[in-house]
């Protein structure tokens, strides 16, 4: 059976294929672990020549799509949700500037007070163990370990997020968590108060969620993140 159909001129041949395997795999048609046809039946399904065709699937492994299996074949990846986090805190990793830290503290402030209340709902005693280390942690932190600091608050954003019980909610948000240990470097460095400011608020929100009271956590993370956002004025002014 000719699975893939030949190629047309819009795109160069290696990009037309690539979106053809691409879209075969979105569409499951092959599906994770499953093995793609060899190299040769594909070239006869594209009527391509093998130049081209491992130009696109060199692309797809690159994406993480594909496995290419010397002596083996090419599989379709298991597809793990570390590939969008990475993809996205890459992005952000480029692109940061005083506007991105500023687009960055919109979005936690629009994303972050129903995270925490979600969490207040849903958290296990194994999450409330990892939020009160997080917390102990912060406390006992090296007030001029800017770096671990940045860690250690990214931690905790990160393990509220994983209390949701919401699996989608960690994927979006990490690559956001991820570029904050960056800017809390900076805002720790900068802001005398900040360690302090920082250790209270996160102290509310662990009180709020051991509690159960999704308003109290809502409330605890908006206050929290309006006071970052102050912070992010004052280093903004200095990038």
């Amino acid at each position: 059976m000719n699975v893939f159909p030949k190629v047309g001129k819009d795109l160069t041949l290696s990009e037309e294929i690539e979106k053809k395997i691409e879209n075969a795999i979105i569409n499951k048609r092959f599906l994770p672990g499953e093995k793609l046809p060899t190299e040769i039946e594909m070239c006869e399904m594209f009527a391509v020549s093998r130049t081209s065709l491992r130009e696109a699937l060199q692309k797809l492994s690159t994406r993480g799509l594909i496995r290419i299996k010397k002596g083996s074949g090419i599989y379709v990846e298991e597809i793990s949700s570390s590939y969008a986090v990475n993809s996205m805190g890459l992005f952000l990793q480029l692109n940061l500037d005083k506007d991105y830290i500023t687009h960055i503290i919109e979005i936690r402030k629009i994303l972050e007070p129903n995270i925490a209340k979600l969490a207040a709902q849903y958290r296990t005693s194994n999450d409330l163990k990892h939020l009160q280390k997080s917390l102990v942690d912060l406390k006992n932190c090296d007030i001029s370990d800017y770096k671990k600091q940045g860690l250690i608050d990214r931690n905790f954003h990160l393990i509220i997020a994983k209390s949701t019980s919401n699996p989608m909610i960690p994927v979006i948000v990490e690559p956001i968590f991820n570029i904050m240990p960056k800017i809390r470097m900076i805002v720790y460095a900068k802001v005398e108060y900040a360690h302090d400011t920082a250790l209270k608020y996160h102290t509310k929100l662990v009180k709020h969620i051991k509690a159960k009271d999704a308003e109290g956590a809502f409330k605890a993370m908006k206050m929290h993140l309006e006071i970052a956002e102050e912070h992010s004025k004052i280093i903004s002014k200095t990038l």
